[in-house]
């Protein structure tokens, strides 16, 4: 198969390996369609410095070309979702059995190799299939979904809650999914642009980051600030904005596939008695993010 990777800031080049099934547990797939994330551009940019080479591509929707004898959830032709995060194996969770709680999950593109490839030799655990009702495009956002379902849960937020999001990128996507909870999210971001397209997707609330940020989410929550916030990794916004617009004893969590250096001012989280928690991605929500899809 061909591979491509990153050698260095804005140099790819491939090469050839051998992708010949070497478990029965294992399935090739032929990679049908790609989505390049934040940190794949980055790496490529040279404005993050990963360890090179780097093989790019974090989302990705392929057919099952040939399946082991073990396999039993996929079989040739099957269209599936490959995982962009999985456990290592390695760590003491996941030896003990708590998959789940694996403390150096693998995360394609970032510390494990990316999916920009023609095929992926990988375990049938690491596939999830696709129905027909979920199209190639769709399926390409399960890893975002299954993410920031992963987010909600740690907001808990009740019907009606009002949460903060900095940044329209993925936030978008969250906004997006919180309304679908019913809670109501109030977008913020430095772009109109960005602002502009959330609001074509649906988010009421969408407020640019100016002077008079403060009074307007003071505003759209009566005064009580937001009950919770979310801050989007790589957003452009200062790290210690959400301590300020968010209510005294409540939730502020970080979210992204990857996190910059921070330094953000805990003084005023430390005194609203914040709970501060974050989001890189979450394995255990891909077959609810394809529900959702």
């Amino acid at each position: 198969m061909k591979v491509w990777k990153i050698l260095s800031p804005k140099v790819l080049t491939s090469e050839e390996r051998p992708d010949n099934l070497t478990d029965d547990a294992q399935a090739k797939v032929k990679v049908t369609q790609l989505l390049l994330s934040g940190s794949d551009v980055r790496s490529y940019s040279g404005a993050l410095r990963p360890k090179y080479p780097v093989v790019p591509g974090m989302f990705a929707v392929g057919v099952v070309g040939e399946a082991g004898a073990a396999c039993v959830k996929v079989e040739k032709n099957t269209r599936v979702y490959i995982h962009d995060a999985f456990p290592c194996g390695g760590c003491a969770q996941c030896l003990a059995g708590e998959e789940e709680n694996c403390s150096d999950l693998r995360t394609a593109g970032v510390n494990t190799e990316g999916f920009l490839r023609d095929f992926v030799v990988t375990e049938e655990a690491n596939l999830s299939p696709l129905p027909p009702s979920v199209s190639d495009d769709e399926a390409l956002f399960t890893g975002v979904i299954s993410a920031c379902e992963a987010v909600i849960d740690k907001l808990d937020a009740g019907k009606g809650t009002h949460i903060a999001v900095f940044g329209a990128g993925i936030g978008n996507i969250l906004s997006q999914l919180l309304i679908y909870h019913q809670a109501v999210p109030i977008l913020v971001d430095e772009s109109e642009e960005r602002l502009a397209v959330a609001a074509q997707c649906g988010i009421y609330y969408t407020v640019k980051a100016d002077e008079e940020l403060k009074a307007t989410i003071t505003r759209i929550t009566g005064g009580r600030l937001a009950a919770a916030s979310v801050y989007c990794s790589y957003c452009g916004l200062p790290a210690e904005l959400p301590f300020g617009l968010t209510a005294h004893a409540g939730k502020v969590v970080y979210a992204g596939f990857g996190f910059p250096e921070l330094q953000p001012q805990l003084k005023a989280a430390l005194d609203k008695r914040l709970t501060i928690s974050a989001v890189a991605n979450d394995p255990s929500n891909y077959a609810a993010a394809i529900n959702l899809l």
